[in-house]
This record gives C-alpha cells, structure tokens and sequence, in this order.
C-alpha cells in the first residue's frame, strides 16, 4: 500500500497563530475600552458602534482560532476591515489602527507579498478617510502614516515565519521519510541477514543432534524463524516508503506552502519502485519550492508530475525574476547528484524575468534510462 505524507509537526507559524486570537482579543478589548468608559454618547451610535465592533470580535476569532483555508480567510478578514472603518465612521478614539494591524498579521502566510502589501494600503487609506470624515484631514493625517508602519511591519513578520515554517516542513517530512528507509535497509542488512544464517546453522545442528538434544534444537529453529518472521514484518512496514504515493505526497507538501502559490497537476496515483528514486523526486521539489520562495521572489510556481514511456517526469516552472544563467548551489548539485545515482537527469533554464524551469527525470524501474 503506498504510503502517503503524514500531518506536518507544528512550526513557529503554527505558534503564532496559536496565540493570535487571546492576543487580539485582548488588543480589540483595549482599543474599545476608551469609547466604552466614555459617557454622554449618543445612544443609537454607541448601539450601532457596539455592533460594529462585536462584529469584528467574532471575524477576527473565526479567522484565527484554527487554521483556515484562504477562501474562507481572506472573506473574514475583509470584514474586520469593514467593521475598522466603520467604526471609525461611528465613534472614533484615534486607537482603531491597532486593529488593522491585526489583520496585517493575518494576511501573512495567506497572501501574496504583492497582494498583501497592496492590501495593507488600501486599509489603511480608508482609515485614513474614514478619520477625516469624522473628525478633519489633519487628525487623519497625523494618525496613519503610524499605523501604516505597524502594519507593514506586522505582515512581513508574519509572511517570513510562513516561509520559514514552510520550508521546515519540508526538510522534516523528507528526513523523516529518509530516516524510516535507513533504518528498514539496517534491519535487513544486519539482524534479518543474521538470523538467516543462525537459521542455516541450527538446520546443520538439527540433523546431527540426536537423543535429548533434538528437542532444544528444533525449538531453537522454531523460534528464530519466529524471530525472523517479525523482522520482516518490520522491515515491510517501515519499508512502505518504498512504494511512496507521489502524486499525493506532493499535493501534501504544495498545500503546506504558503506562499509562493503552488499549481499542481498530478495524476491520483504514481509510484516508483524504490525508495529513493521516490525521496529523490520529494527532495528536488523541496528544493524547487524553498528556492522559489527564498530566492527567486517567485508569486506562484507550477508543478507537473507525469508517467510516461517509462520514465516519471516532475517539470517545475515559477514566475520570479529569473536570471541570464544558471549559477548552481548546493541545492541544485544536490538535487542533480541524486538523481543522476538513480539513473535519472536534471535540466535547468531560465531568463531575467521569465522565471526558473526545472525538468527531473527518472526511470520507473532502476536503470531504465
């Protein structure tokens, strides 16, 4: 049965969206308690005002309490602006920009660099707006370009953890993935092989004993096929990596990434026949994605997984700055000694502000190339 990428462990994303909701909620309780102490309001605003901003509470709490897929975030963060601005409109103390700063927060690890700062301006813009309609442009001047700052600020924190977390993930899934196949290969190699051979010796024992000693000696046979019976059974189990799922191994790894966008297309099942030709495929494309979203500035990359003719092709393309050569690292002499151990092959291209492509080949049966 092929054996598929299991839930990643937590990272310092998963931390910080952990603490996101008390934190903002204690914020949002902060920036209220200057209207709420406040006397003489008018009844119908405070109403209104109370609404708004209780509104806000159970977006921004719907938004942050678990992980949330971005169709269902991006709405809910939409509707925190919404209430920030309204708010304002309604009753005004000068403190509502620290709520947009929370939804800065939330945006990193949802959104793209490009969209996230662009949303970021524009929240802050109808801040800005929404204080001079209620009180005058100097005020709305003096106030945002402050809460502009904290907001930038606050997003890129946030997107960098995402990128880093993401890029964990994957060197801790491959390893993990790595460790089971070394320990599988030890168990053969050592104690499996071993038991064989005292197994071979006690047949030899068995046939020279005589009187009492047969007994023992064909209990000892009984028991070291026992024993080697469970290695096996060990070694079978551990060894299911070698038979791992790729098409479902990278749709697990693609929806872990938050950014840069991962398109995938790969067919619901596909398998090679060793262990490391698969890893080998896992790793280059941890290695596509952590160089896409470190380096190349990339928005979005396009990953291919195909069979065909005998061989697995993974083609991998990104939309970042590209270059007028190739300059390869350690992660791409990495990624092309391996493959070319499993009898495969790399090709690399790219051009200033074209992208990188990425084109891995590998037969599905050893030595087939």
């Amino acid at each position: 049965m092929p054996t598929v990428l299991k839930p990643l462990p937590k990272t310092a994303f998963d931390e910080l969206r952990r603490i996101l909701t008390p934190a903002g909620l204690v914020v949002w309780l902060l920036v209220c308690a200057p209207v709420v102490l406040h006397g003489g309001l008018d009844p119908r605003r405070y109403a209104a005002w109370l609404a708004v901003a209780v509104l806000f509470a159970a977006a921004f709490t719907g938004a942050t309490r678990k992980a949330q897929p971005k169709l269902r975030a991006i709405p809910l963060m939409a509707v925190q602006t919404g209430c920030v601005v309204a708010m304002v409109l309604l009753l005004c103390d000068g403190f509502e920009g620290a709520l947009l700063v929370l939804v800065a927060l939330q945006l990193g690890g949802h959104a793209s660099r490009r969209f996230g700062v662009a949303w970021v301006i524009v929240q802050t813009a109808l801040l800005t707006v929404a204080i001079a309609v209620h009180w005058s442009l100097r005020p709305a001047l003096l106030l945002t370009p402050p809460y502009l700052g904290f907001e930038l600020l606050a997003y890129f924190v946030a997107d960098v953890v995402a990128r880093d977390s993401a890029a964990r993930h994957l060197v801790e899934e491959n390893s993990r993935l790595a460790e089971r196949v070394r320990i599988a290969r030890e168990l053969h190699d050592t104690v499996g092989n071993r038991l064989t051979a005292l197994s071979l010796n006690l047949e030899a024992a068995a046939r020279l004993a005589q009187g009492s000693a047969v007994e023992p000696v064909s209990a000892a046979q009984s028991l070291v096929k026992l024993a080697l019976r469970d290695v096996r059974g060990v070694v079978e189990e551990l060894r299911e990596c070698d038979r791992i799922d790729l098409g479902q191994a990278l749709k697990t790894l693609a929806s872990e990434m938050p950014h840069p966008r991962v398109h995938l297309t790969a067919p619901d099942t596909i398998c090679r026949d060793d262990a490391e030709g698969a890893l080998t495929l896992l790793r280059c494309t941890q290695e596509i994605l952590t160089n896409a979203a470190r380096h190349a500035g990339a928005e979005n990359v396009w990953i291919d997984l195909m069979r065909a003719n005998g061989v697995i092709e993974l083609r991998a393309r990104d939309d970042g700055r590209g270059a007028s050569e190739v300059h390869p690292g350690n992660g791409l002499r990495g990624m092309r000694e391996r493959l070319e151990r499993c009898g495969g092959r790399l090709e690399l291209s790219t051009r200033p502000g074209e992208g990188f492509e990425v084109r891995a080949v590998l037969p599905l049966q050893r030595g087939a190339l």
